[in-house]
């Protein structure tokens, strides 16, 4: 069997058990904090929350895998974002071309979501959150907890063990720039 067509396969039937999920919340205007750069990491995959527009009732965060010195082509991922509930109500989801996601809001401040590509996660988020914030949108507010990452290099691969775990993801109000050359 192709793994390409297999891992489509297996993307449309998560993304048709799992995106069941439609979630509103109350309207209230916040202001964003301003926060450094993200930069000097560590060799590893480093789940980061990166706040992209801060103004206006709605704040959009990506939640990306931000690649240190590996050169894994991450084709699927499964994780869950816990969010302070008092502080931030949950508006929606954007979801990134080419790659099949699927999310749910479990819970009072919990999102769990699982997508896979066929191309490689590459540069893209893997998901998209829109938040009507109640107050200014800070790295306190969030938890990132990648469950599985599978990457493709030389076959398909559990690379989650790279994943570095900390307290709280990486927060940034800017872009994430490539972090340079892979390792071999």
């Amino acid at each position: 069997m192709n793994r390409t067509s297999w891992l489509a396969r297996t993307g449309g039937v998560l993304a048709l058990a799992l995106g069941m999920g439609a979630l509103s919340g109350c309207e209230r205007a916040g202001e964003a904090t301003v926060a450094e750069p993200i930069v000097e990491l560590a060799p590893g995959i480093h789940p980061a929350v990166v706040l992209v527009s801060p103004a206006g009732d709605t704040a959009r965060v990506e939640l990306r895998l931000h690649q240190v010195q590996t050169s894994a082509r991450i084709s699927s991922f499964q994780g869950e974002l816990g969010y302070d509930a008092a502080r931030l109500a949950l508006a929606g989801a954007e979801l990134p071309a080419n790659v099949m996601v699927a999310w749910n809001e479990v819970g009072a401040g919990k999102v769990r979501f699982a997508g896979a590509t066929a191309e490689g996660l590459g540069d893209a988020p893997m998901i998209t959150l829109r938040f009507i914030p109640r107050g200014a949108v800070t790295a306190e507010l969030f938890k990132l907890a990648m469950e599985e990452v599978v990457a493709e290099k030389e076959g398909f691969q559990n690379v989650t063990a790279q994943v570095v775990a900390r307290e709280r993801p990486l927060f940034s109000t800017t872009p994430l720039q490539p972090a340079g050359p892979a390792a071999p």
